[in-house]
């Protein structure tokens, strides 16, 4: 059985004065047993499997309104701590508001089935409302939802009755935590927390970008709240920090860059990585990170994903170019060749092979370059639901 937690850490919030100035940290509380005796109630706070920055700062800023002397509250990071570097714009933040990894809580380091079905668990889902198949036997235990998406009727048909549902379009769920916060308990609205929602809500809504179309007035007043008690950079400054280290791979292992940021359709995981494939292609190790990634994930075949954005110049506009690449795993005739056939029947993508010298690889440049992931993925889906 896995422990609970990985020192048996409880989170909680621990508010003091410091330089006239309320600031929080991340304490160890008290210790959990995962003994069959104990009959201890945890809430949990769970953002989605993604792990992005709105879920994790969602989670831990819920995770502070809702602690209590008399409950356990942990919010978690909905994925494995060996993740954890994945997401470069979330340890930056992080980093940024001295919230230390050391104090976090990742989804392999405590067992919530177990939880569960000792009825001892209460799960509280930020930053989603669909549990997804692995958690549906977690169903019973949600009493509250924090979402920010279109409401999902069937799945939140399929959550208890008396579960409390929060669900409205804003353009990040951490608006409606600091909405909560300002409404519940406004002295929790301290220098860091505000740092922590104010960043998350400019990179969700694209610094409030009309291009976006992301940003709603309760997104304006959130932000507007954190700078009223906290010293604050330019807007665009804080902006292209947390884009710049979202894109930023330089400490990333090719491995790692296969797992950053990857979609998987019946089985056959399609990374997307923010270089074009071609120059991932260059890296010494490329050729046996995909092996590995395709043996991890018990796939035959991948499709990856790159792009290349420059930005504009007085003398030059900016570009964005896409390629992509189907990999074949252990020789493996197929769905590797289906999925090449498919892609490159696609007239929208116009697909341009590339020489590759990397073994099961087959390269293309992809010279229409607004088609992306979103648009790839059907293609897949139906090669693999007609050879299912």
């Amino acid at each position: 059985m896995l422990i609970l937690l990985k020192s048996t850490l409880v989170i909680q919030m621990l508010l003091y004065e410091r330089h006239e100035t309320i600031l929080y940290d991340l304490v160890i509380q008290n210790q959990l047993s995962a003994s069959s005796g104990s009959s201890e109630v945890i809430h949990i706070i769970m953002g989605n499997e993604s792990c992005d920055l709105d879920s994790v700062v969602s989670a831990l800023c819920l995770g502070l309104l809702q602690d209590g002397p008399d409950k356990i509250v942990i919010p978690l990071l909905n994925i494995p701590y060996d993740e954890f570097a994945l997401r470069t714009e979330v340890t930056f933040l992080l980093r940024k508001n001295d919230i230390p990894v050391q104090l976090l809580v990742f989804r392999d380091q405590i067992d919530l089935a177990a939880l569960c079905a000792s009825g001892r668990l209460r799960l509280t889902l930020v930053d989603h409302h669909v549990l997804p198949e692995r958690d549906r036997a977690l169903t019973a235990a949600v009493e509250a939802v924090l979402d920010h998406r279109p409401l999902d009727e069937a799945a939140s048909r399929a959550l208890p009755a008396a579960a409390h549902r929060d669900v409205r379009i804003v353009g990040s769920c951490a608006s409606l935590v600091a909405e909560r916060i300002l409404e519940q308990a406004p002295q929790l609205l301290d220098a860091q927390v505000a740092q922590l929602i104010r960043g998350t809500v400019l990179l969700d809504t694209g610094c409030f970008s009309v291009q976006a179309d992301r940003t709603t007035p309760l997104d304006v007043a959130a932000v507007e709240a954190c700078e009223n008690v906290c010293s604050t950079e330019d807007r665009t400054s804080t902006f292209d920090q947390i884009v710049g280290a979202r894109k930023d791979i330089s400490s990333l292992t090719s491995f790692q860059i296969l797992h950053k940021d990857m979609k998987v359709v019946r089985g056959v995981p399609l990374p997307g990585m923010p270089l074009l494939v071609q120059d991932f292609l260059q890296r010494p190790d490329a050729g046996s990170a995909l092996s590995e990634f395709c043996t991890k994930h018990a796939s035959t075949a991948a499709v990856v994903i790159g792009m290349s954005f420059s930005e504009s110049t007085s003398s030059r506009p900016s570009t964005l170019r896409r390629d992509l690449a189907v990999y074949s795993h252990c020789g493996a005739e197929q769905p590797a060749g289906q999925l090449i056939a498919a892609l490159r029947a696609e007239d929208g993508l116009q697909l341009s092979p590339l020489p590759c010298a990397v073994p099961g690889v087959t390269l293309f440049d992809q010279l229409n370059a607004k088609p992306s992931r979103k648009q790839i993925l059907p293609v897949v889906q139906r090669v693999l639901d007609a050879s299912a």
